[in-house]
């Protein structure tokens, strides 16, 4: 697993905020090529390769996991009572709480309380105060990284903790930074809390740092990426377990999110330049099996297949209903175009069916009640009908031929439909498999056949219509 620490630069001392324009200040210092990186490739450090360098965000290689580290002196951290309540309602109620801990004004200020640490009263939260307009102008910057994890921290957190660690941590307790004429000094108070400040006199030889006399026992070292790494592995193995305090801390807003062209260019990008046995020897075609490449791609592709199977369940439901909808209208024009004889007729066929075990909704008992009496007109206006057996005989021709010549037994017309039967033998497999193969070849023609039992089937005029 890869790991990239990335060390923020510092917020300009002068300069920004003599104008509106502050991002095109920033912009003009350079500050974009101030990030420093260190690349960990590797679980134990002694045996990992280590890749450093400085410039922007988006010219920083992959990583699995990114850990930026923002400077304490850029991020204030305060412990005060929060009220308890959700996300949505503590955001709206944090820029009053800390208004007796600022001389500016709470608008120009990003707030966030950090996770509740166990142990500690649910009320006791450490907030974050970041300057709006530097905070907003960083994680624009950082939507360059190539990595779908990554978690912005003060930097303080990498320090040792004398009230946890006790003093024989083998990080400092105390680190310092140069920028040009001073030192910014970085001390961590707890678990969640740290402070920074700077210290304009400095020794010309650089070799000593002035203290408080309260902290002169402590261990003091410069930032340097010889402890960071470690420091940075170890913080995030503590931290691993949802119980832990630190889990789920994370300053980048909840907006956060990468810019995935960006990225995967950069990815393009660095890996045609990375270096393999000392050269500049990456294909151009690595890069399309570089699973980072495909990620994207693939989590879009899911959204796709998704949504061609809710469209696909969609429709068919569609058909469903619209399927019964056609066939409730059928069944009403039907019924209300039945004569007297024709009801009649239709409640005998019903009982008649029942008595031989015959199944069928009424919506079919209507139709074939209305097709009968249709077949009647027509008969006595002397035209020729679906039902006549001229007809009907033709259509079992047709299904005779399918199984062969010699394969019925016995056929009845009775003016409507013809019963037929199968000679014993004839078709082979169960009786439920020859009934579905018998009805299955039927459909397959248009023809509409009924199996009656016993290897007996019914074949109707006009296909089958309401079926």
């Amino acid at each position: 697993m890869s790991l990239l620490i990335v060390r923020c630069p510092l917020k300009p001392f002068t300069g920004a905020g003599s104008t509106g324009d502050t991002a095109r200040e920033w912009s003009e210092l350079n500050c974009a090529e101030h990030f420093e990186w260190c690349l960990v490739d590797g679980e134990d450090l002694s045996n990992a390769s280590i890749e450093t360098g400085i410039g922007a965000p988006e010219s920083m290689p992959y990583a699995d996991e990114v850990l930026v580290l923002m400077p304490t002196i850029d991020v204030r951290l305060i412990e005060a009572k929060v009220p308890l309540a959700n996300a949505k309602k503590l955001q709206q109620i944090l820029p009053n709480l800390i208004e007796e801990y600022v001389l500016t004004g709470a608008q120009s200020l990003a707030v966030q309380a950090l996770p509740p640490m166990p142990g500690k009263p649910a009320m006791q939260r450490v907030i974050a105060l970041i300057d709006r307009a530097w905070f907003a102008w960083l994680t624009k910057q950082l939507e360059g990284l190539i990595s779908q994890r990554i978690r912005l921290i003060p930097e303080c957190l990498l320090l040792a903790n004398s009230d946890i660690d006790g003093e024989d941590s083998k990080f400092p307790a105390i680190a310092y930074q140069r920028s040009e004429e001073a030192l910014v000094i970085t001390r961590r108070t707890g678990v969640q809390l740290g402070v920074a400040w700077i210290e304009r006199a400095v020794d010309q030889a650089g070799d000593t740092v002035a203290l408080p006399k309260a902290l002169q026992n402590s261990s003091v070292g410069e930032f340097s990426w010889d402890w960071l790494a470690l420091s940075a592995k170890q913080f995030l193995k503590d931290n691993a377990s949802s119980k832990s305090a630190n889990y789920s801390l994370n300053l980048l807003p909840k907006t956060f999110r990468r810019e995935a062209g960006k990225g995967l260019s950069n990815l393009s990008n660095y890996l045609k330049r990375q270096r393999v046995d000392g050269s500049q020897a990456v294909s151009a075609s690595a890069t399309w099996i570089e699973p980072a490449i495909w990620r994207q791609p693939a989590q879009w592709s899911k959204y796709l297949i998704v949504s061609i199977v809710a469209g696909y369940l969609l429709h068919l439901g569609w058909l469903v209903v619209d399927n019964w909808r056609w066939g409730n209208q059928i069944e009403v024009l039907a019924a209300q175009s039945l004569t007297p004889s024709s009801i009649a007729k239709l409640n005998q066929d019903k009982s008649q069916d029942k008595a031989i075990g015959i199944s069928g909704s009424s919506s079919n008992a209507v139709i074939t009640a209305f097709t009968h009496q249709v077949t009647q007109d027509q008969r006595r206006q002397g035209l020729v009908s679906d039902a006549d057996f001229a007809s009907m005989a033709a259509k079992l021709q047709q299904l005779k031929a399918a199984f062969g010549p010699e394969v019925l037994q016995k056929l009845d017309y009775d003016g409507y439909a013809i019963d037929f039967e199968f000679k014993p033998g004839v078709l082979k497999g169960s009786n439920q498999q020859t009934s579905a193969e018998v009805m299955q070849k039927a459909r397959s023609l248009g023809l509409m056949v009924k199996a009656l039992g016993a290897n007996r089937y019914r074949l109707e005029p006009y296909s089958g219509l309401g079926q």
